[in-house]
């Protein structure tokens, strides 16, 4: 199937959480099916390289693009916050790696601690 997107920009400074908001419909061209809405917005997230741009995009359920507009905060704001926690996750996870006792003697058994690397294999020890 073959679709035309189209990009849709709204400013409004007075909305403090999201002034700029970005909107992209997606019809398909050759079949009378509705239009989907997808939302895109970007996370800043501090690394120790510096700033770091995290694009997110998502599907708005709506009926027209001013709906799908009215509507951007409700979807947007859940998958941001789903998003936020998988970045804390993983830099929970690399500290935890980096920590000072990932240095640590682990049995054999300990399968989850094989692959992080600093690890003895007892059975292996000639």
């Amino acid at each position: 199937m073959i679709y035309q997107k189209t990009k849709y920009t709204q400013e409004d400074q007075e909305d403090s959480k999201f002034p700029v908001k970005q909107v992209e419909m997606i019809k398909p061209i050759e079949d009378e099916e509705e239009p989907r809405f997808v939302g895109h917005v970007s996370l800043m997230a501090q690394t120790p390289m510096g700033n770091q741009q995290l694009p997110l995009s998502f599907e708005i359920n709506a009926e027209s693009l001013k709906d799908a507009f009215d509507r951007f905060a409700e979807h947007a704001n859940p998958e941001i916050q789903k998003m936020r926690n998988q970045v804390e996750q993983e830099v929970q996870k690399l500290r935890k790696q980096n920590s000072p006792d990932s240095n640590r003697i682990v049995s054999p058994g300990d399968m989850e601690m094989k692959n992080q690397g600093n690890v003895v294999d007892f059975d292996n020890l000639k």
